[in-house]
C-alpha cells in the first residue's frame, strides 16, 4: 500500500503564515484531526482515503471509491489497461498504401535532413500530435555527415573510414548533442540505412530529420507504417534523454495522450508497462507555459549544467530509469528558470511591490541550481554528461495585463508549484541515501517558498482588483483545480514504480495521491482563507 508520508499541516501553516493569515482560518479541520494519509492505487485497486484522529489506534476509512488498480508496495498485482493494437511481435510487411488521414487538423510532413531540395521522410505529424509513418521512404542521406573534429581524443574512430563494421558508417562526436568539444571527448561510429531492407528484423530505417533524430539509423519497431495499425497510427516514441524518435508502436484505445500538447510533462511516449501511450512521469516545479502548453528544452549531452552531488549506487537497469527520470525533472527545472524570468517582467509591468520582484529574482536563481542538481544526478546515473538544449521561447512573453498575469500565476504557482512542493517534500522523506535526501530537502524548501511567492502575488493583485477581476480570478482557480483533477485521474491509471521511491522518485500513483491531498488540504483551504480575508 502506497502511503503519503508528508505531514500536510506544517505546509498549510507555512502558506497561511506567508499570507499573514491565521491558521485557524483553514476550513474543514477540527481540533481532533491530524493530517490525512492516503492509500493510493493499492494492489487491491481500491483507493482508500484514511484519516487518523485523536485517540484512535488506526486509520478510519472515509472514502472507499474504487479506481483502476496499479502496482503497490505491498506486492499487489498490477492491472494494466488492455490493448488491441499494440504488439511486441516483429513487424509484418506493409502494403505501402497510405491509409485515410487520422487527423482533422494540419498534417506536417517531416523533411529529411542533409538533403537538398527538401524531401519527405515518410514521417508526418498532425498538429503537434504523435509522429507517425504513413509510408516508407528511401533515406537519401543514409550516411550522416561526420561531426568528429580533427582534435578529438582517440576513440572508436576519427574519420568515416574507421567505421566499416556495417554499411553507411560515419564517425560522430559522442558529445555532438552539446555541440562543444570538451577535453577528453571522443568519437564513435554510427551506422545508417537507406531503406527498411537494410535493417534487422524488428527494425525500420528512420531518416535523420527535425524531431526524428540527428542520424539516419535503424530503430526498433513493432509496426512499419500506419497500415499495420488498423484504425490507428504507427507512432514513433521519443526518448526522454535524447532528441528524436527511437521505436514504433501502434496507438491504442487506452492511450492517455495523443501528443505532447496533452501532457503537463511532455513528451507523450509509449509506455511498455501499460502498453499504451502516456505522458512522461515527471512534473515541473513551475511549468513554462506558452499558449497554455508546457514547454521544455530537449536534452543534450553536455557537462556545463552539472552541480556537485553524490548519487546512491544502483544496478544498471535501475540506473537507466533514474537517468531518464532526473533528466526530465532537470528539463522541467530548467524551464522554470524561463517562467520566473517572464514573471519578473510581468511583476514590473503591473507595478508589483519590490519584495515580490526580489522574491522572483531569488526564485530564478534557485531554479538554476535545481536544474544543475537534477542534471548532475541524471549524468551520474547515465554515466555521461546531460543537460538542456535550446529552449523554444518564441512568442513566450505573452500578455502583461493584470488579468493575464494573475491567471498565469494561479495556474503555475498557486496550483502547479504548491503541488510540486509537496512532491519534493515526499521525495526527500522517501530517499534512503542521506546525501540525496539533503539535496531533495533543499529543493523542497525552495519550492515551498516559490509557491508562497505566487500566493502572495495573488493576494496583492486581488487587493488591487475590481469585482469583475476577482470573479475572473475565481474562474481561473476553478479551471486550474479541475485540470489538476483530470491529471490525477490519468495518473491513477498508470503503473507504479515503487522500487524507485527510495531513490527519491515520485511515480504516477504516488503523484496522484499527493496531488489529490494537496488540492484538498493545501490549495482549496488557502484559496478559501484568501476569500474569507478579502
Amino acid at each position: 500500500m502506497t502511503l503519503i508520508r508528508t505531514s500536510l499541516d506544517p505546509l498549510r501553516a507555512s502558506l497561511f503564515a506567508a499570507l499573514g493569515l491565521l491558521v485557524a482560518c483553514a476550513p474543514g479541520k477540527n481540533e481532533t484531526e491530524t493530517d490525512t494519509v492516503t492509500a493510493s492505487e493499492s494492489g487491491g485497486s481500491t483507493d482508500n482515503t484514511t484519516t487518523a484522529t485523536a485517540g484512535t489506534t488506526g486509520p478510519t476509512t472515509t472514502d472507499g471509491a474504487t479506481e483502476p488498480g496499479t502496482g503497490s508496495e505491498s506486492g499487489g498485482q498490477t492491472t494494466a489497461p488492455t490493448t488491441t493494437a499494440a504488439t511486441t511481435e516483429s513487424p509484418t510487411s506493409t502494403t505501402g498504401v497510405v491509409p485515410p488521414a487520422g487527423c482533422d487538423g494540419t498534417v506536417t510532413e517531416i523533411a529529411q535532413a542533409f538533403v537538398d531540395p527538401p524531401t519527405p521522410s515518410g514521417f508526418v505529424q498532425c498538429d503537434g500530435g504523435i509522429i507517425h509513418r504513413p509510408e516508407p521512404r528511401e533515406c537519401l542521406a543514409p550516411m550522416t555527415p561526420s561531426s568528429c573534429p580533427a582534435d578529438a581524443s582517440p576513440g572508436e574512430c576519427l574519420v568515416d573510414a574507421d567505421c566499416t563494421d556495417k554499411p553507411f558508417g560515419s564517425c560522430q562526436l559522442n558529445q555532438v548533442f552539446g555541440g562543444i568539444l570538451a577535453p577528453g571527448d571522443t568519437c564513435g561510429c554510427v551506422y545508417g540505412c537507406q531503406t527498411d531492407a537494410d535493417c534487422a528484423t524488428g527494425e525500420v530505417c528512420r531518416c535523420a530529420g527535425e524531431g526524428l533524430g540527428f542520424f539516419t539509423e535503424c530503430v526498433p519497431a513493432t509496426c512499419i507504417t500506419d497500415a499495420d495499425c488498423p484504425g490507428a497510427l504507427c507512432g514513433f516514441s521519443p526518448d526522454i534523454c535524447e532528441p528524436g524518435v527511437f521505436s514504433s508502436n501502434c496507438t491504442t484505445p487506452n492511450d492517455l495522450c495523443a501528443g505532447d500538447g496533452d501532457c503537463d510533462s511532455p513528451p507523450c511516449r509509449f509506455d511498455s508497462d501499460i502498453q499504451a501511450w502516456s505522458c512522461a512521469n515527471a512534473a515541473c516545479g513551475r511549468p513554462f507555459l506558452v499558449e497554455d502548453e508546457a514547454v521544455v528544452a530537449p536534452a543534450r549531452a553536455r557537462d556545463d549544467w552539472r552541480a556537485l552531488v553524490r548519487a546512491p549506487v544502483a544496478l544498471p537497469p535501475v540506473r537507466a530509469r533514474l537517468a531518464a527520470y532526473w533528466t526530465q525533472i532537470g528539463l522541467c527545472e530548467h524551464a522554470s528558470v524561463a517562467s520566473f524570468a517572464r514573471f519578473i517582467l510581468q511583476l514590473l509591468a503591473v507595478g508589483a511591490p519590490a519584495e515580490l520582484v526580489d522574491g522572483a529574482q531569488k526564485a530564478l536563481a534557485d531554479e538554476v541550481e535545481h536544474a544543475r542538481l537534477c542534471f548532475a544526478l541524471a549524468s551520474l546515473y547515465q554515466g555521461t554528461g546531460v543537460g538542456p538544449g535550446p529552449l523554444p521561447a518564441a512568442d513566450a512573453l505573452g500578455s502583461f495585463d493584470l488579468d493575464a498575469v494573475l491567471a498565469a500565476v494561479i495556474r503555475e504557482a498557486c496550483v502547479g508549484e504548491t503541488l510540486s512542493a509537496l512532491e519534493a517534500r515526499e521525495a526527500a522523506i522517501r530517499a534512503v541515501d542521506p546525501s540525496l535526501r539533503r539535496t531533495l530537502e533543499r529543493i523542497a524548501g525552495d519550492e515551498q517558498r516559490h509557491a508562497e511567492l505566487g500566493w502572495r502575488f495573488v493576494q496583492w493583485a486581488l487587493a488591487e482588483a475590481s469585482p469583475d477581476q476577482r470573479a475572473r480570478a475565481e474562474t481561473v482557480f476553478a479551471a486550474a483545480i479541475a485540470d489538476a483533477e483530470v491529471t490525477i485521474a490519468e495518473l491513477a491509471q498508470q503503473a507504479g514504480e515503487p522500487d524507485l521511491h527510495e531513490h527519491g522518485v515520485i511515480d504516477a500513483p504516488l503523484r496522484a495521491a499527493l496531488w489529490r491531498e494537496g488540492l484538498r488540504e493545501l490549495v482549496r483551504p488557502t484559496l478559501a482563507a484568501l476569500q474569507l480575508a478579502a
